[in-house]
């Protein structure tokens, strides 16, 4: 994307450690749940979420921008994959069973005159073949995604690993610059999971129904990451098959006198069609939301000939006077591919900063040169004395920028301590790489409990479990109290894997739960549990734990 075109301008689970002795400070987060808490003497105790129907099996889904000047910014995100795929490599498991695919942003935009944009673009179908310099992905025939685990068991290419996944994906990563400059990227992203179009089984379940080349990428079982990589606040317009106004003239001229504006992508932002929000500090409502304007108007910053306007507490516009699809439909369209999306949903992108936000008016072009245009200034990008990319913004010299992310950053936060935002403008994506796959990989790791369990006057681990369990399409969870089955229970009952068992992945890490289906609930839609243990404290003598033997035991010491 350019800054000035006159078309198109381009871009649980809670671990919590609660201390029941004056030795261990209390760190408690509190929860609608209520457990019944083991007995115990001077101890910590464990609370821990895990989910029990699902795997460690991960989709995740690329969206890169391929609109105009964002190869230097693909190049730096593919230089890392590397290391994205070597922390997941890493894991306690090794590399988990891995869905990787590719799309760009581009979903065309229907429009009465040329802009450079098709009908529907990529639609979002997955990108599998070699993009220059590279010419062989190695994927197998009949492959429209990147897949393999730790053990090469589902693995699709011929290209050895550790590196060749990454390799891989390099291959079909940089998608270039010829994409429509009006980018769709939550849209795109949207149709490419099918999660736009959600359609009854033969149960009556809702199933997604993306693209047919698409289908069989979005694993039910399998934890879902999104990475998005673009410098333009999204712009996802309704699909049409026939001109948008948004994107079109509407019998006015390619001028400011037009009631929409000149066709560009300040539409998308501002003027009566446009998806953000703002308070203009400055202003006669300085604290009510508007869109922003067409005009200068009096309180701009700047000269006559130069304005600028600054302003603040930006958001997506929701009021329906915008042209483009509220974020609220993309955040509950995505949540609903999972039925415990705040515990199986990642999204993460590398995108330009929401702040600052100002506007600035420059000259038209062609005929309309003696205008002024307005556009929103770069938040992050190269020095430019004040026009084009803010002066308040991160100002960097590799030739990155990006203008404010407004829609993708609601989005994104729309996902909890799983939505994570980084700037495109950094020197080098290294660091938001490996956080968002180490990010994955806490997502995915088992969930254990460390150090050592209390034992009862039993001896068996002193701790309680809670089946939370949703069935029949219910969003209502119903709480289940689970016995041990050291306690010769009947199933449902709950045990620790053996350290040697092949399914605990916990190691040396700590405690792996296991617990046996519920004969009465087989297939549960969604199946947590919450387990409770009190654990030892060091050097502290207890009932139930290791004997100190210093000569300050307690009676029942182990």
């Amino acid at each position: 994307m350019t800054g000035h075109s006159s078309f198109v301008s381009k871009a649980w689970r809670v671990l919590r450690w609660a201390g029941l002795a004056a030795v261990v400070p209390a760190v408690w987060a509190c929860t609608s749940r209520t457990l019944e808490a083991p007995v115990v003497t001077p101890t910590q105790t464990v609370t821990l979420q895990v989910t029990q129907k699902i795997n460690s099996d991960i989709d995740i889904l690329f969206m890169i921008d391929n609109s105009s000047s964002m190869t230097s910014m693909q190049q730096k995100l593919l230089t890392q994959l590397p290391t994205f795929m070597q922390v997941l490599q890493a894991l306690p498991m090794g590399l988990p069973s891995v869905h990787v695919a590719v799309i760009s942003e581009d979903m065309g935009a229907p429009s009465d005159t040329d802009i450079g944009c098709s009908q529907s673009g990529d639609n979002g179908k997955f990108f599998v073949t070699p993009e220059a310099p590279c010419t062989a992905t190695t994927l197998m025939a009949g492959a429209n995604w990147i897949q393999d685990d730790q053990a090469g068991a589902t693995k699709n290419f011929t290209l050895a690993d550790p590196m060749g996944i990454a390799t891989v994906f390099q291959c079909i990563g940089l998608l270039g610059s010829n994409g429509c400059g009006f980018e769709h990227q939550l849209a795109s992203i949207d149709r490419a999971l099918g999660s736009d179009n959600m359609q009854p089984d033969q149960n009556g379940v809702l199933q997604p129904t993306p693209p047919s080349s698409n289908v069989g990428f979005l694993r039910s079982d399998a934890y879902l990451g999104i990475v998005m990589l673009t410098n333009e606040d999204d712009c996802s317009a309704p699909a049409s098959g026939g001109p948008l106004p948004v994107f079109s003239l509407n019998g006015g001229m390619q001028s400011i006198s037009n009631p929409d504006g000149p066709i560009a992508n300040y539409r998308c932002n501002g003027g009566p069609l446009g998806a953000h929000l703002c308070d203009d500090p400055t202003g006669p409502n300085p604290t009510t939301p508007e869109q922003p304007p067409l005009v200068a108007p009096p309180d701009h910053q700047g000269t006559a000939a130069m304005p600028t306007l600054n302003l603040s507490n930006c958001v997506d516009n929701g009021t329906g006077s915008s042209a483009l699809i509220p974020v609220t439909k993309f955040i509950s369209d995505i949540k609903a591919l999972k039925p415990d999306p705040a515990n199986q949903i990642l999204v993460a992108g590398i995108i330009a900063p929401a702040t600052p936000y100002s506007v600035e008016w420059d000259p038209g072009t062609g005929t309309a040169s003696n205008e002024l245009w307005p556009q929103v200034q770069h938040s992050c990008g190269p020095a430019t004395g004040g026009f084009g990319t803010n002066p308040a913004g991160q100002i960097v010299g590799d030739g990155s920028f990006g203008d404010p992310g407004v829609r993708e950053t609601a989005f994104i936060n729309a996902f909890g301590a799983n939505g994570l935002v980084y700037s495109i403008c950094d020197p080098t994506y290294a660091a938001s790489m490996a956080a968002i796959a180490a990010k994955i990989g806490a997502l995915i790791t088992p969930k254990c409990i460390a150090g050592t369990i209390q034992q009862d006057a039993n001896g068996h681990p002193n701790c309680t479990v809670i089946n939370e369990l949703k069935t029949n399409g219910s969003n209502t969870v119903q709480q289940v109290p689970i016995n041990a089955c050291v306690d010769n229970a009947t199933a449902p009952c709950w045990s620790f894997l053996a350290a040697n068992d092949p399914t605990n992945k916990c190691g040396a890490a700590g405690h792996a739960l296991s617990v046996t289906p519920d004969p009465n609930n087989p297939n549960p839609d969604s199946l947590d549990s919450l387990i409770q243990c009190a654990t030892c404290v060091p050097n502290i003598p207890t009932a139930g734990c290791p004997c100190l033997k210093n000569g300050k035991d307690v009676a029942g010491c182990l």
